[in-house]
């Protein structure tokens, strides 16, 4: 009885090992990868992919004769979460905790705002980072969980922003376009 389950285990691990050597063994290069990476991280990408271009990429996966085209979101990568390098910003000796708390942590690398501006904005002068930009990888520039306006709007009160009358017409013009999302010289940060 015990022999019989070391028996099942074995052939079940079989049986997959199998399925995945089968779906990477596909006849493009490709065509596996997009599966074996739903399960594994780091499955290596083709030379030919282009992460990190700045305009939509377009790609033709039709059959012969067809015409259409589908358009393929483009992904934004932080660069030591592209490059895998975790141990920039993690302990993966302690769970993956941090190495230090942002905005410490973010300063290793990137400008210190603290002496840049006579007024910082409120997030960043409470080094809360990650409220506005993605520490791995996001749909829009600059690693922004939100776009545009939405951004700005998801803190500051739309009635109280649009109620002052230099923003009547603003429609949907990006806040970025006169005020600095980090800090400035004047307390509206423009």
């Amino acid at each position: 009885m015990q022999f019989n389950k070391y028996i099942y285990g074995y052939l079940i691990y079989v049986i997959l090992l199998s399925g995945v050597l089968f779906i990477n063994s596909s006849c493009s290069s490709g065509e596996g990868k997009e599966i074996l990476s739903i399960f594994f991280d780091g499955v290596p990408q083709d030379e030919g992919e282009n992460q990190t271009a700045d305009s939509l990429l377009v790609r033709n996966d039709n059959k012969p004769g067809e015409n259409k085209r589908r358009v393929v979101e483009q992904i934004f990568f932080h660069p030591p979460f592209q490059s895998r390098e975790c141990d920039n910003c993690h302990n993966l000796q302690a769970g993956n905790d941090l190495i230090e708390q942002p905005p410490e942590l973010c300063y290793t690398c990137h400008d210190d705002f603290k002496n840049q501006f006579a007024v910082l904005h409120g997030p960043v002068a409470s080094g809360y980072c990650t409220q506005c930009h993605n520490p791995h990888s996001s749909k829009i520039k600059k690693l922004l969980v939100k776009k545009g306006q939405q951004l700005c709007l998801s803190c500051h009160e739309k009635q109280d922003v649009f109620k002052n009358e230099v923003h009547e017409d603003i429609d949907d013009t990006n806040c970025t376009d006169c005020h600095n999302p980090h800090g400035g010289d004047d307390r509206f940060l423009l």
